[in-house]
Parts: C-alpha cells; sequence; structure tokens
C-alpha cells in the first residue's frame, strides 16, 4: 500500500462508477481527483425519468453505504429491491455520496477534461521493456471561467460514458444524407413523451429508429400515449432480421423489469396496437428537415425496396459512441470490453469500456472497479467489496 499512496490517480467522470471508483481508491491509500465536465450524474439527467431494470441492491456498493452511514447513521437508503427511476437513483445515491465527507475536496466539477498525453512523452514514442515507470500523464483541464491548467497523474480512470455521442442512422454507421443538417431537430435521446414532452409528441407522426432497450421504451410510451390521443402514430424502423419480434428475449433473463420490456414491445411491434406500424431489415439513406416544427422526409429502404416517411418528428435512439478524442496522443483505441488500454496505467471503466455495445449493467461496473486495482496495486486478493462494511 505504501508504494499506492504515492500514486496519483484522475477519475473522468461523475457518474455511478466514477464515484465509486473515486471511493475505492480513497479506501486504498490513494490520491485521487475526480473531474468531471458538468454535474453530478450529468448522464442520468438525460434519462432521469426512466425506470431502472436492475434493483438499488445491484446499483449501490458497501463502500458507498458506508460513506453515507459514516456521514448520518440513521440516513435511510431505498430497499434493496427498489427500483428506482434515473432521477431517484441520482437524487437518493449519487449526489448524496458526492457531498460526503469521504470525498469532501476530491471532486471538480464544471471541469472539462481537454487532452491527456504524457510528460516528455510522445505516441509515437517505443516503450520500454523495462521495469522503469513511464512518465506521469498530463492532463489539460479548463475549469468554469475557462481558465486552463496542467495536472499529473500516474494513473487515469476514465469513466465518462458514451451518452455524449450518439450513434448515426445512415448505412455503414456513418450520417444518413442531410441528418448532419436535419440532427438539430431531431432527437437521439431517450424521450420523456409520458412527461415533460408530451406536448411536442402528442397527435404528431413519429419514426422511431433503432432496435434496442432505448427504442423499445420509446415505442412503448409513444403506445401508451396514442390510447389518450388517438391521432399519435409511429412507425418503428429496425435494421434487425425479417421478424415480428425486434427483441430476442433473453432465456431465464434475472431481470425481471427488462423481460417484460422485451415481451410488450415484441407484442406490439406483431400486433401493431398503439398506432404502430413496424417495419425490420430497414436502411436508412436521407432524411429532410423542412425546417424548425416543419416534419422530416425520411427515405430508405425496406428488404431492399425503396420507401419514404413523411412524419413531424424523428426520434434516433440508436445507441451510442464512446468519445476517444481526449486520448488521442496516447495509445488507447476503441474499447470492446476489456478495462485496461495499450496504454500503461490508462483504464477505462463503466459503459465506455463496452464501446458501441449498449449491454452493461452498474454490478459490472463495479467488478471492473474492483479489477482496476488489483493491476494497480499488484494484489490479485485485493477486494473491498467483498469486505464487511465500517
Amino acid at each position: 500500500m505504501s508504494k499506492v499512496g504515492t500514486q496519483r490517480i484522475a477519475v473522468f467522470g461523475a457518474g455511478p462508477i466514477g464515484l465509486e471508483a473515486a471511493l475505492y481508491a480513497l479506501a486504498i491509500g490513494a490520491d485521487v481527483q475526480l473531474f468531471e465536465m458538468g454535474q453530478i450524474g450529468e448522464q442520468l439527467l438525460r434519462w432521469g425519468f426512466v425506470r431502472m431494470f436492475s434493483p438499488f441492491g445491484m446499483n449501490s456498493t458497501n463502500l458507498g453505504r458506508a460513506a453515507l452511514h459514516r456521514d448520518q447513521p440513521t440516513r435511510e437508503l431505498p430497499p434493496d429491491s427498489d427500483f428506482l427511476t434515473g432521477t431517484e437513483y441520482r437524487e437518493q445515491y449519487l449526489v448524496p455520496l458526492a457531498e460526503s465527507s469521504a470525498l469532501r475536496g476530491r471532486i471538480q466539477t464544471q471541469t472539462r477534461i481537454l487532452a491527456v498525453g504524457r510528460t516528455g512523452w510522445r505516441k509515437s514514442d517505443p516503450i520500454p521493456h523495462t521495469r522503469k515507470p513511464l512518465p506521469p500523464f498530463r492532463v489539460l483541464l479548463r475549469d468554469t471561467n475557462n481558465l486552463e491548467r496542467i495536472e499529473t497523474f500516474d494513473v487515469i480512470l476514465d469513466c465518462t460514458g458514451t451518452l455524449t455521442r450518439p450513434s448515426t442512422i445512415g448505412d455503414g454507421n456513418i450520417p444518413a444524407i442531410g441528418e448532419t443538417t436535419a440532427s438539430a431537430h431531431m432527437t437521439y435521446w431517450p424521450v420523456d413523451v409520458l412527461g415533460s414532452q408530451r406536448a411536442h409528441y402528442a397527435g404528431k407522426s413519429i419514426i422511431v429508429i433503432g432496435g434496442g432497450y432505448t427504442a423499445a421504451t420509446t415505442i412503448c410510451d409513444l403506445a401508451t400515449l396514442a390510447e389518450d390521443d388517438q391521432a399519435t402514430w409511429t412507425i418503428w424502423l429496425t435494421r434487425g432480421p425479417r421478424s415480428s419480434q425486434p427483441l430476442p428475449r433473453i432465456p431465464a433473463d434475472p431481470l425481471k423489469e427488462r423481460d417484460r420490456l422485451a415481451v410488450r414491445a415484441n407484442s406490439l411491434a406483431s400486433r401493431g396496437d398503439g398506432n404502430l406500424e413496424f417495419h425490420t431489415q430497414t436502411v436508412i439513406d436521407e432524411v429532410t428537415c423542412h425546417g424548425p416544427d416543419q416534419g422530416f422526409c425520411v427515405r430508405g429502404r425496406v428488404g431492399g425496396k425503396p420507401m419514404s416517411w413523411d412524419v413531424e418528428r424523428v426520434i434516433a435512439n440508436v445507441g451510442y459512441r464512446p468519445d476517444l478524442s481526449i486520448g488521442s496522443e496516447l495509445r488507447v483505441h476503441e474499447p470492446t470490453g476489456s478495462i485496461e488500454t495499450e496504454e500503461p496505467g490508462y483504464f477505462v471503466l463503466g459503459s465506455k469500456s463496452h464501446g458501441r455495445d449498449a449491454n452493461f449493467l452498474l454490478r459490472e461496473g463495479y467488478d471492473q472497479i474492483r479489477r482496476a486495482f488489483t493491476a494497480i496495486t499488484g494484489k490479485p486478493g485485493l477486494d473491498l467489496y467483498n469486505q464487511k462494511a465500517a
């Protein structure tokens, strides 16, 4: 542990994994700073109205609970079996955790990470095959006053997620013709069509593009909206194979809420309930926006046959991709599930570690934290999550 105590660790992102990673670092005696470009749990605010698939017991750790109870022993946390919305989870767990005495002075919000390199080192320089440590990371930061500075660290834990960079709707995962221009009037994130954005979608014709759980959530909510406003009409376009079941069900899915969503979305697609028109094997070629609130023309192919749709709203729930720009001068490539990169000391944790694969659960992220710190400390048996909380 003495070696760890001399290391400076930077955590990027104050979401669930970033906050828990900072707690873990402090628990082993490391000097840690956490940087967040927005506010605590910033990305959760994009989908705060959505109820999580997994219960609270799977989305919190003994370290986090202990930190909260040290400050307030009588604090009541949600029951382990409760399924919270993103907003509830942020307000009842993440924000109190960020404000706890354990993390006091360790979090810098409204701080943008502009670039990461190494002191006196370039990406093209060979990594020495010796035990001599590489020079520290140089992190270029910009604060809320637009003042820039450099800080140095020995280890980077990148927990920035993927929601800041949505994928595009065109063939080959590049923008469709006209999408770059039209994107300002489309939405790529979960949509609260039954709440804050109800008036924007009620009674409208809507295209939803995407075949994952985010798209399925949107489809189910729009079907509920159509029950109250029969003028609401939805066209669901997916790239998947010809089938009336857009979401393959997971056999004996342990997350029952996820399975219920798949069942309902598949039923809507196969029966056409909820004023829903469903198309598989769809490729989007072009999207034209006629102006603010003036509607769209979407052109593509369904099973190879040209089709077009004139609609009032376009929702592109087509997933997200990791933003790797901050590490462009490091050996950090698009993640595919591993937390370690080719750059020694640079770890990618959380949903970003999955790259474009959206199938990520927080409990996996907590195991990633454990594995990262076994690598950092060189102690394979280190597991603070398997110890009784103080």
